[in-house]
């Protein structure tokens, strides 16, 4: 392997079905490397190619698989396991048809549905106590059925995990092989929403799982000692085993890299990125040089989830000065290179993100201030534990807004935390292990 000269070296990799393309980041160069699979062994063939252009020189590698799992989920072949969805409401849906998910293709993932009684109020208030007999039932019945998969989703546990808590641990005891996820994990507001993504990330924690113990084996064998990085979806990226735990919060990564990508070209950290699209032109913001997010429907699913994505709209040309659409005070940046180098190159600028957002109830100014201090420090938690070095990671957006027709005092948090990327792999190990 070459010697190490020059600056540190970044790879940047987006990976697709039947086409991968990678770019290299040394110097302020852009040694862009478009590739395409030959076999099973095309891992080791791209890593080759990219250690060849960046010698001893390379420190981490950021793989965005957002439209491999895109491509898993949407209609087609079954390529994703079948999941046990156990709901916990203080009473069951009085319709099949109601406990159905709106959005077929997270139907069409669920074998089987179980409903325990329970459940919080979205401030973490008990509506009624845990069935522990009906618990009982289902455990029984989940171990019978022979599904290892298993989504559990409790009304507010976003504010109090408690009841998903018990249900986990008792399913967990009665299936030992069960890989269960918990939609507590995503925080997130509205039962449907939180189902659908717990849903999705128990679906694809094994094709998650075997995409990147392919990486990591590669990177271990060719390159010892470079970090392995994934991509989310809010346009920031995370280590590989908190991407692992948490699957889904990859999905929509390529659109949030593409407007990054974007901006990053132009060198402009404040502006309106315009996307082509078959079904024509899309518009999404830069703003301190983050891609805004928001939780919402990703193209295509049919139905909302609860991990941020990049916040695309419709633009028929208007930002742009025609006349025919919305209007912007800020720069506008038409992306006009290849999409999965733009994502590329929006991997190589990404940092280190977490996202809260939550409820909570405030009867004074000095509580107010205690809630927001409380949120932004839990979120420092997360991006620390995402692979931020200790010490840089700074408040990037933070908002409180009242919650209409509900209790006086109700608020919505929400909180945005980025810092800057810890190249010390045996520290990022660390933080790992300290995860939640």
């Amino acid at each position: 392997m070459p010697t190490r000269a020059g600056g540190p070296a970044y790879a940047d990799i987006s990976l697709q079905p039947r086409r991968q393309h990678a770019v290299v980041l040394r110097d302020h160069r852009v040694v862009s490397i478009p590739f395409v699979p030959s076999g099973p062994d095309d891992v080791e063939a791209l890593l080759s190619r990219i250690l060849a252009v960046a010698g001893g020189s390379l420190e981490a590698v950021t793989i965005d698989i957002s439209q491999i799992l895109r491509s898993a989920v949407l209609p087609g072949p079954q390529a994703l396991p079948q999941v046990a969805v156990v709901r916990i409401v203080p009473v069951p849906a009085s319709d099949p048809a109601l406990a159905r998910s709106p959005a077929d293709l997270v139907e069409r993932l669920i074998a089987h549905r179980f409903t325990v009684a329970g459940g919080h109020d979205l401030l973490g208030n008990e509506l009624c106590p845990l069935d522990l007999p009906g618990l009982e039932a289902v455990t029984v019945r989940l171990a019978l059925v022979g599904i290892r998969d298993i989504a559990i989703v409790a009304a507010g546990s976003q504010a109090n995990p408690v009841h998903e808590q018990a249900v986990a641990n008792a399913t967990q005891a009665a299936v030992p092989q069960a890989r269960i996820s918990v939609a507590s994990d995503f925080g997130g507001h509205g039962l449907v929403a939180r189902e659908a993504t717990v849903t999705l990330d128990c679906a694809l924690g094994p094709l998650t799982d075997r995409l990147l113990v392919r990486w990591e084996k590669a990177l271990a064998a060719m390159a010892p000692g470079v970090l392995l990085r994934v991509a989310r979806g809010d346009g920031g990226h995370s280590t590989s085993s908190r991407i692992r735990s948490l699957p889904v919060v990859s999905l929509g990564a390529d659109d949030a890299l593409q407007i990054s990508g974007a901006a990053h070209l132009e060198r402009i950290e404040n502006c309106r990125v315009l996307l082509p699209r078959p079904g024509g032109q899309v518009a999404g913001d830069v703003r301190n040089g983050l891609v805004a997010i928001r939780s919402g429907e990703l193209t295509g699913f049919g139905v909302e989830l609860v991990v941020p994505t990049a916040v695309l709209t419709p633009d028929r040309g208007g930002s742009s000065g025609d006349g025919l659409g919305r209007f912007t005070d800020g720069p506008v940046v038409l992306a006009t290179r290849d999409p999965q180098e733009l994502a590329c190159l929006g991997a190589a600028v990404s940092q280190p993100t977490s996202w809260l957002d939550e409820f909570a109830y405030i009867e004074s100014a000095e509580q107010l201030e205690k809630v927001r201090e409380e949120a932004q420090e839990r979120a420092t938690a997360i991006v620390v534990a995402n692979g931020a070095a200790p010490g840089s990671a700074y408040v990037a957006e933070v908002s409180t807004v009242a919650v209409p027709y509900s209790p006086p005092g109700t608020v919505r948090i929400r909180v945005r935390v980025a810092g800057a990327a810890d190249t010390d792999p045996r520290r990022v190990e660390v933080f790992d292990r300290m995860a939640p």
